[in-house]
Protein backbone atom coordinates (compact mmCIF):
# COMPACT_ATOMS: atom_id res chain seq x y z
CA UNK A 1 0.00 0.00 0.00
CA UNK A 2 1.23 3.61 -0.78
CA UNK A 3 1.61 6.16 1.63
CA UNK A 4 3.94 9.06 2.42
CA UNK A 5 5.28 10.09 6.08
CA UNK A 6 3.62 11.96 8.05
CA UNK A 7 5.39 15.05 7.13
CA UNK A 8 4.50 14.94 3.49
CA UNK A 9 1.08 16.15 3.51
CA UNK A 10 -1.25 18.01 2.11
CA UNK A 11 -0.38 22.06 3.13
CA UNK A 12 3.25 21.25 3.56
CA UNK A 13 6.02 23.34 2.95
CA UNK A 14 9.69 22.51 1.34
CA UNK A 15 12.69 24.12 1.94
CA UNK A 16 13.29 26.62 -1.07
CA UNK A 17 16.60 26.22 -3.83
CA UNK A 18 17.67 22.80 -2.65
CA UNK A 19 16.70 19.22 -3.25
CA UNK A 20 13.69 17.94 -1.04
CA UNK A 21 13.28 14.37 -0.08
CA UNK A 22 9.49 12.96 -0.39
CA UNK A 23 9.56 9.82 1.43
CA UNK A 24 7.24 6.96 2.53
CA UNK A 25 6.39 3.04 1.84
CA UNK A 26 5.27 1.16 -1.25
CA UNK A 27 5.57 -2.32 -2.67
CA UNK A 28 8.85 -3.65 -2.14
CA UNK A 29 11.24 -2.59 -5.08
CA UNK A 30 8.50 -0.80 -6.98
CA UNK A 31 8.85 2.24 -8.58
CA UNK A 32 7.92 5.69 -6.70
CA UNK A 33 6.94 8.29 -9.27
CA UNK A 34 7.13 12.04 -7.95
CA UNK A 35 5.41 15.15 -9.48
CA UNK A 36 4.69 18.61 -8.60
CA UNK A 37 2.00 20.27 -10.68
CA UNK A 38 0.68 23.95 -10.85
CA UNK A 39 -1.65 25.57 -13.09
CA UNK A 40 -1.96 22.03 -14.25
CA UNK A 41 1.39 21.78 -15.56
CA UNK A 42 4.21 19.61 -14.33
CA UNK A 43 6.78 21.53 -12.69
CA UNK A 44 9.15 18.85 -11.45
CA UNK A 45 9.52 15.64 -11.47
CA UNK A 46 11.62 12.55 -9.97
CA UNK A 47 11.46 9.05 -9.12
CA UNK A 48 12.99 6.08 -7.54
CA UNK A 49 13.03 2.62 -6.27
CA UNK A 50 11.68 1.33 -2.86
CA UNK A 51 13.98 -0.70 -1.11
CA UNK A 52 13.40 -4.42 -0.01
CA UNK A 53 11.60 -3.04 2.99
CA UNK A 54 9.30 -0.70 0.81
CA UNK A 55 10.69 2.47 2.16
CA UNK A 56 11.22 4.85 -0.63
CA UNK A 57 12.97 8.68 -0.88
CA UNK A 58 12.46 10.33 -3.68
CA UNK A 59 14.37 13.73 -4.26
CA UNK A 60 12.39 16.69 -5.59
CA UNK A 61 14.67 18.63 -7.31
CA UNK A 62 15.48 22.40 -6.28
CA UNK A 63 12.63 25.06 -6.80
CA UNK A 64 12.80 28.74 -5.57
CA UNK A 65 10.34 30.18 -2.86
CA UNK A 66 6.93 32.03 -3.58
CA UNK A 67 3.40 31.92 -2.44
CA UNK A 68 1.93 30.00 -5.44
CA UNK A 69 0.89 26.41 -4.37
CA UNK A 70 1.44 23.50 -6.12
CA UNK A 71 0.33 20.22 -5.64
CA UNK A 72 2.37 16.60 -4.90
CA UNK A 73 1.75 13.51 -6.73
CA UNK A 74 2.91 10.41 -5.53
CA UNK A 75 2.20 7.12 -7.62
CA UNK A 76 3.71 3.69 -8.08
CA UNK A 77 2.06 0.67 -10.34
CA UNK A 78 -1.66 1.67 -9.73
CA UNK A 79 -1.90 3.68 -6.18
CA UNK A 80 -1.48 7.38 -6.62
CA UNK A 81 -1.55 10.02 -3.42
CA UNK A 82 -2.46 13.86 -4.26
CA UNK A 83 -1.61 16.87 -1.76
CA UNK A 84 -2.72 20.15 -2.50
CA UNK A 85 -1.58 23.38 -1.34
CA UNK A 86 2.02 22.66 -1.40
CA UNK A 87 4.52 25.63 -0.62
CA UNK A 88 8.24 26.32 -1.00
CA UNK A 89 9.51 28.79 1.40
CA UNK A 90 11.99 28.76 4.39
CA UNK A 91 11.43 25.95 6.50
CA UNK A 92 12.86 26.43 9.98
CA UNK A 93 13.58 23.44 12.63
CA UNK A 94 12.88 24.21 16.42
CA UNK A 95 13.29 22.71 19.28
CA UNK A 96 13.79 23.28 23.07
CA UNK A 97 11.39 22.57 25.97
CA UNK A 98 8.30 24.39 27.11
CA UNK A 99 8.47 28.15 26.37
CA UNK A 100 9.08 26.87 22.42
CA UNK A 101 6.19 24.45 22.68
CA UNK A 102 4.05 27.08 24.47
CA UNK A 103 1.11 27.50 22.29
CA UNK A 104 -0.36 30.90 20.93
CA UNK A 105 -3.59 30.25 23.72
CA UNK A 106 -1.79 30.37 26.41
CA UNK A 107 -0.28 33.78 25.88
CA UNK A 108 -3.17 36.02 26.11
CA UNK A 109 -3.93 38.43 28.55
CA UNK A 110 -7.62 39.32 29.45
CA UNK A 111 -6.16 42.46 31.58
CA UNK A 112 -4.10 44.25 29.08
CA UNK A 113 -6.12 44.59 25.69
CA UNK A 114 -2.62 46.34 24.25
CA UNK A 115 -0.81 42.63 24.31
CA UNK A 116 -1.13 40.58 21.17
CA UNK A 117 -4.02 38.52 21.64
CA UNK A 118 -4.95 39.48 24.66
CA UNK A 119 -8.73 40.28 25.44
CA UNK A 120 -10.43 37.62 23.53
CA UNK A 121 -8.68 35.36 22.11
CA UNK A 122 -7.42 36.02 18.65
CA UNK A 123 -5.42 34.18 16.03
CA UNK A 124 -2.97 34.93 13.62
CA UNK A 125 -4.37 34.80 10.03
CA UNK A 126 -1.47 34.44 7.53
CA UNK A 127 -1.73 31.59 5.12
CA UNK A 128 1.88 31.36 4.75
CA UNK A 129 3.13 30.70 7.87
CA UNK A 130 2.72 26.96 8.54
CA UNK A 131 3.64 24.46 11.51
CA UNK A 132 4.46 20.35 11.23
CA UNK A 133 4.09 19.64 15.51
CA UNK A 134 5.89 16.34 15.83
CA UNK A 135 4.46 13.79 17.90
CA UNK A 136 6.35 13.70 21.79
CA UNK A 137 6.79 10.38 22.39
CA UNK A 138 9.45 9.01 24.87
CA UNK A 139 11.57 6.50 23.85
CA UNK A 140 14.47 4.43 25.86
CA UNK A 141 15.45 1.64 22.86
CA UNK A 142 18.81 2.64 22.59
CA UNK A 143 18.58 1.13 18.60
CA UNK A 144 15.54 3.18 17.82
CA UNK A 145 16.54 6.29 15.50
CA UNK A 146 13.51 6.71 13.50
CA UNK A 147 14.44 8.55 9.94
CA UNK A 148 10.65 9.43 9.78
CA UNK A 149 7.19 10.56 11.64
CA UNK A 150 4.07 8.29 11.65
CA UNK A 151 1.87 10.87 13.00
CA UNK A 152 1.59 14.62 13.15
CA UNK A 153 0.46 17.34 10.51
CA UNK A 154 0.53 20.57 9.38
CA UNK A 155 -1.26 23.41 9.96
CA UNK A 156 -1.50 26.74 8.79
CA UNK A 157 -1.98 29.81 11.20
CA UNK A 158 -5.02 30.93 9.45
CA UNK A 159 -6.86 27.83 10.01
CA UNK A 160 -8.86 26.20 12.75
CA UNK A 161 -6.07 24.99 14.94
CA UNK A 162 -3.95 28.57 14.46
CA UNK A 163 -3.84 29.12 18.28
CA UNK A 164 -1.64 25.55 18.66
CA UNK A 165 1.13 27.37 16.96
CA UNK A 166 4.17 27.85 18.79
CA UNK A 167 4.17 31.26 19.99
CA UNK A 168 7.48 32.02 19.62
CA UNK A 169 7.76 29.98 16.19
CA UNK A 170 4.34 32.44 15.11
CA UNK A 171 5.95 35.93 15.98
CA UNK A 172 9.62 34.45 14.49
CA UNK A 173 7.81 33.26 11.13
CA UNK A 174 6.08 36.35 11.28
CA UNK A 175 8.49 38.71 10.92
CA UNK A 176 10.37 36.81 8.40
CA UNK A 177 7.13 37.06 6.46
CA UNK A 178 6.76 40.31 6.87
CA UNK A 179 10.21 41.23 6.11
CA UNK A 180 10.92 38.99 2.94
CA UNK A 181 7.03 37.64 1.57
CA UNK A 182 9.18 34.20 1.77
CA UNK A 183 6.38 31.54 2.75
CA UNK A 184 7.88 29.77 6.58
CA UNK A 185 7.47 26.38 7.78
CA UNK A 186 8.24 25.56 10.98
CA UNK A 187 9.13 21.91 12.15
CA UNK A 188 8.38 21.95 15.85
CA UNK A 189 9.80 19.11 17.97
CA UNK A 190 9.93 21.14 20.95
CA UNK A 191 8.39 18.96 24.78
CA UNK A 192 7.93 20.73 27.97
CA UNK A 193 10.84 20.34 30.58
CA UNK A 194 13.07 18.61 27.85
CA UNK A 195 16.89 18.58 28.81
CA UNK A 196 19.47 18.57 25.82
CA UNK A 197 20.27 15.29 26.29
CA UNK A 198 16.88 14.40 25.63
CA UNK A 199 17.82 14.46 21.76
CA UNK A 200 21.07 12.91 22.01
CA UNK A 201 21.07 9.04 21.06
CA UNK A 202 22.44 6.89 23.66
CA UNK A 203 25.83 6.49 22.03
CA UNK A 204 26.55 10.01 21.75
CA UNK A 205 25.96 10.05 26.03
CA UNK A 206 27.95 7.53 26.63
CA UNK A 207 31.05 8.99 24.55
CA UNK A 208 29.97 12.08 26.86
CA UNK A 209 30.44 10.27 29.88
CA UNK A 210 28.60 10.35 33.40
CA UNK A 211 25.42 8.20 31.76
CA UNK A 212 26.05 4.35 31.86
CA UNK A 213 24.12 3.79 34.82
CA UNK A 214 21.77 5.95 33.94
CA UNK A 215 21.38 4.20 30.72
CA UNK A 216 21.84 1.33 32.02
CA UNK A 217 18.55 1.27 33.98
CA UNK A 218 15.94 2.68 31.67
CA UNK A 219 17.44 1.25 28.57
CA UNK A 220 15.93 -2.71 29.92
CA UNK A 221 13.19 -3.63 27.85
CA UNK A 222 9.70 -2.67 29.96
CA UNK A 223 11.31 -0.06 32.15
CA UNK A 224 9.50 2.78 30.89
CA UNK A 225 6.23 0.95 31.22
CA UNK A 226 6.35 -0.60 34.59
CA UNK A 227 7.42 2.86 35.64
CA UNK A 228 4.20 4.69 34.68
CA UNK A 229 2.17 1.80 35.65
CA UNK A 230 3.15 1.91 39.06
CA UNK A 231 3.62 5.42 39.25
CA UNK A 232 -0.26 6.24 37.67
CA UNK A 233 -1.26 3.14 40.74
CA UNK A 234 0.63 5.30 43.10
CA UNK A 235 -1.11 8.46 42.14
CA UNK A 236 -4.11 7.31 41.89
CA UNK A 237 -4.29 6.05 45.61
CA UNK A 238 -3.06 8.89 46.81
CA UNK A 239 -5.93 11.52 45.16
CA UNK A 240 -8.09 8.51 46.53
CA UNK A 241 -7.39 8.71 49.70
CA UNK A 242 -8.06 12.73 49.68
CA UNK A 243 -11.29 12.64 47.97
CA UNK A 244 -12.25 9.64 51.00
CA UNK A 245 -11.01 11.74 53.56
CA UNK A 246 -12.48 15.31 52.78
CA UNK A 247 -14.95 15.69 54.99
CA UNK A 248 -15.74 19.74 54.73
CA UNK A 249 -16.28 19.38 50.74
CA UNK A 250 -20.03 20.12 51.17
CA UNK A 251 -20.82 21.96 54.15
CA UNK A 252 -17.72 24.41 52.08
CA UNK A 253 -19.91 24.44 49.15
CA UNK A 254 -22.94 24.88 50.66
CA UNK A 255 -21.85 27.64 52.71
CA UNK A 256 -22.56 26.54 56.30
CA UNK A 257 -18.35 25.64 57.02
CA UNK A 258 -17.28 28.10 59.38
CA UNK A 259 -14.43 26.67 61.32
CA UNK A 260 -11.70 28.33 58.88
CA UNK A 261 -8.90 30.48 58.95
CA UNK A 262 -9.22 33.84 57.93
CA UNK A 263 -6.41 35.04 54.54
CA UNK A 264 -6.10 37.26 51.67
CA UNK A 265 -4.29 36.28 48.60
CA UNK A 266 -1.78 35.32 48.12
CA UNK A 267 -2.00 32.56 50.08
CA UNK A 268 0.15 30.07 50.65
CA UNK A 269 1.27 27.12 53.13
CA UNK A 270 4.48 25.43 53.22
CA UNK A 271 5.33 21.67 55.68
CA UNK A 272 1.60 20.51 54.41
CA UNK A 273 0.79 18.06 51.74
CA UNK A 274 -2.70 17.11 50.81
CA UNK A 275 -6.13 19.40 49.77
CA UNK A 276 -6.97 22.13 51.04
CA UNK A 277 -10.52 24.16 50.70
CA UNK A 278 -10.44 28.30 50.10
CA UNK A 279 -13.80 30.50 49.65
CA UNK A 280 -14.49 33.91 49.93
CA UNK A 281 -17.55 35.38 49.09
CA UNK A 282 -18.26 39.10 46.22
CA UNK A 283 -21.13 41.18 45.50
CA UNK A 284 -21.98 42.40 41.99
CA UNK A 285 -24.20 45.00 41.31
CA UNK A 286 -27.67 45.10 39.87
CA UNK A 287 -26.42 46.63 36.69
CA UNK A 288 -24.15 44.02 36.28
CA UNK A 289 -23.71 41.44 32.93
CA UNK A 290 -23.88 37.92 34.51
CA UNK A 291 -23.35 36.22 31.02
CA UNK A 292 -19.68 36.17 29.77
CA UNK A 293 -17.55 36.86 32.48
CA UNK A 294 -13.99 35.21 32.96
CA UNK A 295 -12.60 34.17 36.73
CA UNK A 296 -9.23 34.85 36.76
CA UNK A 297 -6.48 33.47 39.69
CA UNK A 298 -3.41 33.67 38.34
CA UNK A 299 -1.27 30.33 38.89
CA UNK A 300 -1.58 27.83 41.45
CA UNK A 301 0.22 24.79 43.46
CA UNK A 302 -0.77 22.46 42.33
CA UNK A 303 -3.98 21.38 41.51
CA UNK A 304 -7.33 22.94 41.86
CA UNK A 305 -10.92 22.95 41.07
CA UNK A 306 -12.53 26.52 41.64
CA UNK A 307 -16.66 26.72 42.03
CA UNK A 308 -19.06 29.31 42.14
CA UNK A 309 -22.37 29.51 43.94
CA UNK A 310 -21.31 25.37 43.95
CA UNK A 311 -20.96 25.03 40.38
CA UNK A 312 -17.44 23.93 39.06
CA UNK A 313 -16.25 26.55 36.80
CA UNK A 314 -12.85 25.56 35.90
CA UNK A 315 -10.13 22.95 37.06
CA UNK A 316 -6.46 22.29 36.47
CA UNK A 317 -4.01 19.82 37.11
CA UNK A 318 -0.90 20.81 38.18
CA UNK A 319 0.76 24.53 38.68
CA UNK A 320 2.07 26.43 35.45
CA UNK A 321 -1.05 27.16 33.20
CA UNK A 322 -2.78 30.53 34.35
CA UNK A 323 -6.32 30.31 35.76
CA UNK A 324 -8.75 31.72 32.82
CA UNK A 325 -12.04 30.37 33.47
CA UNK A 326 -15.06 31.41 31.55
CA UNK A 327 -17.76 31.16 33.72
CA UNK A 328 -20.98 29.70 32.18
CA UNK A 329 -24.59 31.71 31.83
CA UNK A 330 -26.57 30.95 35.01
CA UNK A 331 -23.50 30.61 37.34
CA UNK A 332 -23.46 34.03 38.67
CA UNK A 333 -26.49 36.11 40.25
CA UNK A 334 -26.47 39.99 41.18
CA UNK A 335 -25.61 40.47 44.84
CA UNK A 336 -23.57 37.97 46.90
CA UNK A 337 -21.73 35.25 45.09
CA UNK A 338 -19.52 32.73 46.76
CA UNK A 339 -16.14 31.80 44.97
CA UNK A 340 -14.62 28.11 46.69
CA UNK A 341 -11.21 26.85 45.28
CA UNK A 342 -10.16 23.16 46.26
CA UNK A 343 -6.51 22.90 45.82
CA UNK A 344 -4.27 19.59 45.98
CA UNK A 345 -0.82 20.08 47.01
CA UNK A 346 1.69 17.58 46.01
CA UNK A 347 4.80 18.59 47.12
CA UNK A 348 4.82 20.26 50.66
CA UNK A 349 3.94 23.63 49.77
CA UNK A 350 1.28 25.27 47.53
CA UNK A 351 -0.92 28.47 47.31
CA UNK A 352 -1.54 31.51 45.01
CA UNK A 353 1.46 32.77 43.61
CA UNK A 354 2.52 35.93 44.84
CA UNK A 355 2.49 39.02 42.46
CA UNK A 356 -0.45 37.90 40.00
CA UNK A 357 -4.13 39.26 39.63
CA UNK A 358 -7.33 37.30 40.93
CA UNK A 359 -10.43 39.42 39.91
CA UNK A 360 -13.65 38.72 38.45
CA UNK A 361 -13.80 39.83 34.56
CA UNK A 362 -17.53 40.73 33.87
CA UNK A 363 -18.01 41.15 29.88
CA UNK A 364 -18.26 44.94 30.17
CA UNK A 365 -14.54 44.59 31.20
CA UNK A 366 -15.34 45.36 34.94
CA UNK A 367 -13.55 43.82 37.66
CA UNK A 368 -13.87 42.46 40.85
CA UNK A 369 -10.96 42.03 43.21
CA UNK A 370 -11.05 38.73 45.00
CA UNK A 371 -7.71 39.63 46.76
CA UNK A 372 -8.89 39.57 49.93
CA UNK A 373 -11.90 38.45 52.28
CA UNK A 374 -10.70 34.58 52.26
CA UNK A 375 -10.84 31.76 54.42
CA UNK A 376 -9.04 28.10 54.28
CA UNK A 377 -9.26 25.09 56.09
CA UNK A 378 -6.80 21.82 55.55
CA UNK A 379 -9.24 19.18 54.41
CA UNK A 380 -7.17 16.43 54.35
CA UNK A 381 -3.45 15.92 55.62
CA UNK A 382 -0.99 13.28 53.71
CA UNK A 383 2.64 12.12 53.28
CA UNK A 384 4.13 14.25 49.97
CA UNK A 385 3.35 12.34 46.99
CA UNK A 386 6.60 10.85 45.26
CA UNK A 387 6.16 12.79 41.62
CA UNK A 388 5.91 10.30 38.67
CA UNK A 389 8.85 9.90 36.25
CA UNK A 390 9.26 12.68 33.98
CA UNK A 391 10.43 10.81 31.14
CA UNK A 392 10.00 13.40 28.23
CA UNK A 393 13.03 15.43 30.83
CA UNK A 394 15.45 12.86 30.74
CA UNK A 395 18.25 11.80 28.67
CA UNK A 396 17.78 10.39 25.47
CA UNK A 397 14.10 10.04 25.54
CA UNK A 398 12.93 12.23 22.88
CA UNK A 399 15.86 11.49 20.67
CA UNK A 400 14.39 7.88 19.03
CA UNK A 401 10.92 9.03 17.70
CA UNK A 402 10.30 12.45 18.04
CA UNK A 403 13.51 14.09 17.32
CA UNK A 404 15.49 12.17 14.74
CA UNK A 405 12.98 12.12 11.99
CA UNK A 406 13.81 16.08 11.79
CA UNK A 407 17.85 15.27 10.77
CA UNK A 408 16.63 13.84 7.50
CA UNK A 409 14.74 17.24 6.58
CA UNK A 410 16.67 20.33 4.99
CA UNK A 411 16.46 23.54 6.93
CA UNK A 412 16.81 27.30 7.08
CA UNK A 413 18.23 27.18 10.42
CA UNK A 414 17.63 25.08 13.76
CA UNK A 415 16.27 27.67 16.18
CA UNK A 416 16.24 26.21 19.91
CA UNK A 417 15.03 27.59 22.82
CA UNK A 418 15.97 25.36 25.76
CA UNK A 419 18.27 25.46 28.79
CA UNK A 420 15.81 25.01 32.21
CA UNK A 421 15.98 22.13 32.70
CA UNK A 422 19.79 22.23 32.41
CA UNK A 423 20.39 24.57 35.33
CA UNK A 424 21.23 22.76 37.52
CA UNK A 425 24.25 21.32 35.89
CA UNK A 426 25.36 24.68 33.82
CA UNK A 427 28.62 24.34 33.95
CA UNK A 428 28.50 21.22 31.47
CA UNK A 429 26.29 22.99 29.54
CA UNK A 430 28.69 24.69 26.80
CA UNK A 431 30.10 20.69 26.54
CA UNK A 432 26.62 19.16 25.98
CA UNK A 433 25.02 22.14 23.87
CA UNK A 434 28.16 21.71 21.56
CA UNK A 435 28.51 17.97 21.28
CA UNK A 436 24.34 18.84 20.38
CA UNK A 437 25.48 20.95 17.39
CA UNK A 438 28.32 19.31 16.32
CA UNK A 439 26.15 15.91 15.87
CA UNK A 440 23.38 17.92 14.32
CA UNK A 441 25.59 18.98 11.49
CA UNK A 442 27.07 15.89 11.18
CA UNK A 443 23.94 14.55 10.47
CA UNK A 444 22.67 16.76 8.30
CA UNK A 445 26.02 16.85 6.03
CA UNK A 446 26.16 20.38 6.32
CA UNK A 447 27.03 23.61 8.76
CA UNK A 448 23.49 24.60 9.55
CA UNK A 449 22.85 27.76 11.27
CA UNK A 450 22.07 27.67 14.48
CA UNK A 451 20.00 30.80 16.33
CA UNK A 452 19.68 29.85 20.26
CA UNK A 453 17.45 32.12 23.01
CA UNK A 454 19.00 32.95 26.44
CA UNK A 455 17.39 32.53 29.35
CA UNK A 456 15.24 35.68 30.73
CA UNK A 457 15.17 36.59 34.09
CA UNK A 458 12.93 34.21 36.61
CA UNK A 459 12.80 34.36 40.09
CA UNK A 460 16.09 34.94 42.26
CA UNK A 461 17.12 31.76 41.11
CA UNK A 462 21.59 31.71 40.96
CA UNK A 463 21.62 28.91 38.68
CA UNK A 464 19.67 30.89 36.06
CA UNK A 465 22.46 33.46 36.22
CA UNK A 466 25.24 29.83 35.58
CA UNK A 467 23.08 29.00 32.60
CA UNK A 468 23.09 32.64 30.88
CA UNK A 469 26.87 32.77 31.30
CA UNK A 470 26.96 29.48 29.51
CA UNK A 471 24.50 30.42 26.69
CA UNK A 472 26.96 33.17 25.99
CA UNK A 473 30.06 30.85 26.01
CA UNK A 474 27.97 28.82 23.37
CA UNK A 475 28.33 31.95 20.78
CA UNK A 476 31.97 30.66 20.53
CA UNK A 477 30.74 27.62 18.15
CA UNK A 478 30.91 29.21 14.62
CA UNK A 479 28.02 29.77 12.79
CA UNK A 480 25.60 30.85 16.07
CA UNK A 481 24.05 33.32 17.58
CA UNK A 482 22.09 34.19 20.64
CA UNK A 483 18.99 36.00 21.10
CA UNK A 484 19.30 37.72 24.27
CA UNK A 485 16.12 37.87 26.21
CA UNK A 486 16.77 39.74 29.51
CA UNK A 487 14.30 42.01 30.50
CA UNK A 488 11.41 39.85 28.75
CA UNK A 489 11.08 37.53 31.68
CA UNK A 490 9.01 37.41 34.27
CA UNK A 491 10.05 37.04 37.69
CA UNK A 492 6.96 34.49 39.57
CA UNK A 493 6.36 32.75 36.39
CA UNK A 494 8.81 30.79 34.13
CA UNK A 495 6.28 30.82 30.61
CA UNK A 496 6.14 34.28 30.51
CA UNK A 497 3.66 35.79 28.28
CA UNK A 498 6.18 37.98 26.04
CA UNK A 499 6.90 35.62 23.21
CA UNK A 500 6.12 38.25 20.50
CA UNK A 501 9.46 39.48 21.15
CA UNK A 502 11.35 36.46 22.03
CA UNK A 503 10.16 35.71 18.65
CA UNK A 504 11.64 38.85 16.79
CA UNK A 505 14.44 38.91 18.27
CA UNK A 506 15.24 35.39 17.54
CA UNK A 507 14.10 36.30 13.78
CA UNK A 508 16.50 39.48 13.96
CA UNK A 509 19.28 36.66 14.64
CA UNK A 510 18.51 34.78 11.39
CA UNK A 511 18.46 38.15 9.13
CA UNK A 512 22.17 38.72 10.60
CA UNK A 513 23.46 34.93 10.74
CA UNK A 514 21.57 34.06 7.04
CA UNK A 515 20.28 36.70 5.50
CA UNK A 516 23.30 39.33 6.48
CA UNK A 517 20.98 42.31 7.42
Amino acid sequence: MLYTDADISEGMIFQRDTDNPVTGGAEPLSEVRVRLVRDGKEVAAAAAFAGEDGRFRVMLPALPGGCEAYTLEVSSGSESLSFGDVLFGDVFHITGQSNMELPIYRIYDPLDPSKPFSGEVRTPDCPYIREFRAPIVSCFDPDTDSDHWTQGEWFASDSPRAAEMSAVGYFFARRLFDSFGIPVGLVNTSAGGAAIEGFLPASELRALGGYDEFLDRVTVPGWQERTAREDALRSEAWFKALSQGDGIAERVLAGNYSEGEQTDLPWQISGFSGRVWLWTEFTLPQDAPLEGAMLILGTLTDGDKCFINGVPVGETGYMYPPRYYPVEAGVLKKGLNRLAVRLDICGGQGGFTPGKRWCLKLSDGRLTDLSRGWHYAEAVSAEPLVPPAFFQGMPLALYGITFAPALHRNYKALVVYQGESNCGNAGHYRELFTRFVERYRSCCGYEIPVIFTQLPEYGTVEAWDEMRRAQQECTAIPWTAMAVTLGLGELNDLHPINKWDVGHRLAACAEQLICGE
